[in-house]
């Protein structure tokens, strides 16, 4: 009897082992999650670099709390860092508990309105693209010795939101093994200073593999008790074209305040590429986008809700990469440059705006060019006082012929005084390095970001991006109006010379793609990128450094 009964209780203890180990092999079993470590924004983390240096501790990340702090409308942002074993890892998801402050009450993101005095936080998953082949100096860097440090294999830039299609950056989503998969944080601040008091505001990032929690990491908001403004001292223009046909359900109006919404959220000024600036003086067009310029556009009664809510875009080309808007003789020239001279004196006067006459002028277009610009500069009415602009650095044969410039190999702060005496200026086009950060995909993520520090720094007012949805290529080398499959290929412009940049004229991606079906992402969205993420970060530093 003796021996019966300890033989039970051994079985029962043995039975409680089992159950106990039964228990802890679904957890590892599902998760075969190696690590999770988190970093602030100005990092791009490759897929394959599972060595590196910031996964045990950074300026946002001591190995166990993530820590970040800003201002009432500033946004934030951080990435958390998947790390796989030697299995697919798949069903993955992340969350974020709306961070409390515990005197008050008050949580960041707690209301349903995005992007609304609340605050709000949004999920993004990364997409990597496969770099082999890395873009050559050219006007992207300077020389080999100016390149980023780090130039092939996979690396991030578009950010998928979280309900896209489950599989393609949606939710859940499923990781290859050994590996890192990037997920992307944004914080904005709460903008009502009344309901939400400054200091501190915790909350929980947590990792579920098949709905169960693997990794839980205590996030630490400080909200510090200033403003950062709405309006932006240092403009970006950045261009925009052809993306209506991503769209097929919605108007072409529909798509451009996609577009522009997402734009100014971003603190840039998203304009050349519509309607209005590519066709001649219309009155009624103006009347209508004249609503971008003023600010109501950007209101909660038009649908906007973010920072720079009521604030206008400071440019306006008239025409776009020397489109003859203006026309081909010299009445036809001189009658338009009156009517958008007036109507701009009317109705935006404080918008900078200009004839953009010629794009990237060849020494044989000089004669071409003074002879269009003495025709604005001779007339006889208001037009004698439409400014001219080229995409080049300054250049001493057409001083007092072209008043606004902007040059990719920077500018010469010997010569702007000048330029600027003459009632001009001159800005930065697109980047070279090291004078300024590039556009291509393997600049680091701060290179864009530094630029708006370098406006401030050195009295720049504007910086000019020749394009952000170059999703169709444009008329030149072999990829020639072609649809590109940019979730696939990182070869995003080339000429025909051969001379190309990789994620060039990228800064938003589609939400749909019906080019490439197996790319469809399922939202008729436009989406970000660690890219245009690192512009509003630079936009915000220049505001506090303001």
């Amino acid at each position: 009897m003796n021996r019966i009964r300890i033989k039970n209780k051994r079985h029962k203890f043995f039975l409680k082992c089992l159950l106990y180990v039964s228990f802890l092999i679904p957890v590892t079993g599902l998760a075969q999650i190696k690590n999770v470590w988190a970093l602030g924004d100005g990092e791009k983390v490759f897929r394959n670099d599972l060595e590196h240096p910031y996964k045990n501790g950074n300026l946002a990340w001591d190995g166990k709390t993530i820590r970040i702090k800003g201002l009432y409308n500033e946004v934030m942002a951080f990435q958390v860092i998947i790390e796989t074993g030697v299995d697919t890892v798949k069903n993955v998801d992340l969350s974020v508990d709306h961070p409390l402050n515990r005197s008050s009450g008050a949580t960041i993101g707690g209301s349903t309105l995005k992007y609304g005095p609340a605050g709000s936080i949004e999920i993004f998953t990364q997409h990597y693209l496969n770099v082999k082949d890395s873009t050559h100096p050219n006007w992207f860097y300077g020389s080999p010795a100016a390149a980023p440090k780090k130039m092939t294999g996979w690396i991030p830039d578009a950010l998928i939101p979280s309900d896209a299609l489950p599989g393609a950056g949606g939710f859940p989503v499923d990781i290859a093994a050994s590996q890192n998969q990037g997920f992307w944080i944004d914080i904005q601040l709460p903008r009502d200073q009344k309901k939400y008091p400054a200091g501190l505001y915790e909350g929980r990032v947590q990792v579920r593999n098949q709905g169960k929690l693997v990794k839980e990491i205590p996030l630490e908001v400080t909200l510090l008790p200033y403003y950062l403004p709405d309006e932006n001292h240092t403009t970006i223009w950045v261009f925009s074209s052809d993306a209506q046909s991503y769209f097929p359900e919605l108007s072409k109006e529909q798509v451009d305040k996609l577009l522009k919404f997402e734009a100014h959220r971003h603190r840039i000024d998203l304009v050349g590429g519509f309607d209005v600036n590519t066709s001649a003086f219309n009155m009624e067009r103006m009347d209508q986008y004249k609503k971008y310029l003023d600010g109501t556009a950007f209101t909660p009664l038009n649908g906007y809700y973010g920072n720079g809510e009521g604030v206008g875009e400071k440019i306006f080309p008239v025409g776009m990469y020397g489109s003859k808007v203006l026309g081909n003789t010299k009445p036809e020239v001189q009658q338009q440059a009156n009517l958008w001279v007036n109507w701009f004196r009317k109705n935006a006067p404080a918008v900078k705006y200009f004839w953009y006459m010629i794009d990237e002028p060849l020494e044989s277009s000089y004669d071409w060019i003074k002879e269009r610009s003495g025709w604005i500069k001779s007339s006889p009415d208001s037009g004698k006082y439409l400014p001219t602009f080229t995409t080049t650095g300054y250049i001493k044969a057409l001083s007092g012929v072209i008043d606004y410039w902007a040059g990719y190999d920077g500018v010469d702060l010997k010569v702007l005084p000048e330029i600027r005496k003459n009632g001009g200026d001159h800005w930065f086009y697109n980047g070279n390095r090291p004078r300024y950060g590039s556009v291509i995909l393997e600049g680091a993520a701060i290179d864009l970001r530094i630029n708006s520090w370098i406006l401030y720094k050195y009295g720049i007012s504007t910086h000019f991006i020749w394009h952000s949805t170059a999703w169709k290529h444009n008329g030149q080398g072999p990829k020639r109006s072609l649809h590109q499959n940019i979730y696939r290929s990182p070869l995003t412009f080339i000429n025909d010379k051969m001379e190309f940049g990789n994620g060039d004229g990228i800064l938003f991606y589609p939400g749909h793609m019906p080019y490439y079906p197996q790319e469809e992402r399922g939202l008729n969205r436009v989406f970000p990128s660690i890219r245009l993420k690192n512009i509003r970060r630079g936009q915000q530093d220049a505001e506090i450094m303001w």
